[in-house]
């Protein structure tokens, strides 16, 4: 399902939420995966969790709608498609056209016929072409005159449409709980998003691996049998050598002579 252009920030709006929130940071520190890479992520896979929220998209597109005084006929949501166009109307076509045709044909028969009345030739088709001039003329100042009226008919109109500060009071609660309803289902859509993909990277310390476990990298048995092998060192005692002159001799031992 595809959001409407301008639904397409509050979606981004919600994802920046929820990835900066508290358990979703707590999963990215003990997994070590970026918070960018979860923003690409979420970004990527819109269509695929706004379809988790689409009836209460649909619930409140069609209050926002009717607050706005929009046409009930829903747009394709699934994409480009067959969708219906209004065209201006004949009306406000010929509204413009009447004036400008006319006023155009008046403009080339009286100075045609008023030359041809003066130059005394052809009088006959001097007063036709002078009697259609001033039909002409008449003809696109009262088409004029309709399309100022209906112009400001329609300005009137609109301006007296209910504007956003005068809508009913209870159309407007109403939008506002779809719109929360809308916004906890997506924000619940996208949490369980991210931590699907989250769950793919288990923690550093899972399975007593980290620091401070039993297993291979921590303390435990491995530190025990290591401090077993380790050799010991004991601080040597040294005894000062009996070190003499090298004219130094003996004490004299008295020689028997026979």
């Amino acid at each position: 399902m595809r959001l409407r252009d301008e639904d397409r920030a509050t979606y981004t709006a919600a994802l920046d939420d929820v990835i900066g929130s508290t358990e979703i940071q707590r999963r990215l520190a003990r997994s070590g995966v970026k918070a960018s890479q979860l923003r690409v992520l979420g970004l990527a896979e819109g269509p695929r969790v706004a379809s988790t929220a689409e009836r209460e998209y649909r619930s409140y597109l069609a209050l926002r709608q009717r607050a706005r005084g929009e046409a009930s006929l829903m747009p394709s949501l699934s994409g480009p498609g067959r969708q219906q166009v209004y065209g201006a109307g004949l009306l406000p076509v010929l509204a413009v056209l009447t004036p400008v045709l006319a006023i155009s044909a008046a403009a080339l028969f009286l100075p045609l016929g008023y030359g041809l009345r003066l130059a005394d030739s052809a009088p006959a088709v001097a007063g036709n072409l002078v009697q259609a001039g001033w039909i002409s003329l008449g003809i696109g100042a009262l088409a004029a005159v309709v399309g100022v009226l209906g112009l400001y008919r329609t300005a009137s109109r609109h301006r007296g449409g209910a504007p956003k500060d005068r809508r009913d009071h209870g159309l407007t609660a109403e939008l506002d709980a779809a719109r929360a309803a809308w916004l906890r289902q997506l924000h619940e859509g996208i949490r369980s998003l991210l931590l699907q993909h989250l769950d793919q990277f288990p923690s550093p310390d899972a399975g007593g691996n980290g620091p401070g476990g039993n297993g291979p990298g921590g303390v435990g048995a491995g530190d025990d049998e290591a401090a077993v092998h380790s050799p010991r060192f004991t601080s040597p005692r040294y005894t000062g050598p009996d070190f003499g002159s090298p004219e130094a001799s003996g004490p004299d031992i008295p020689t028997l002579r026979g």
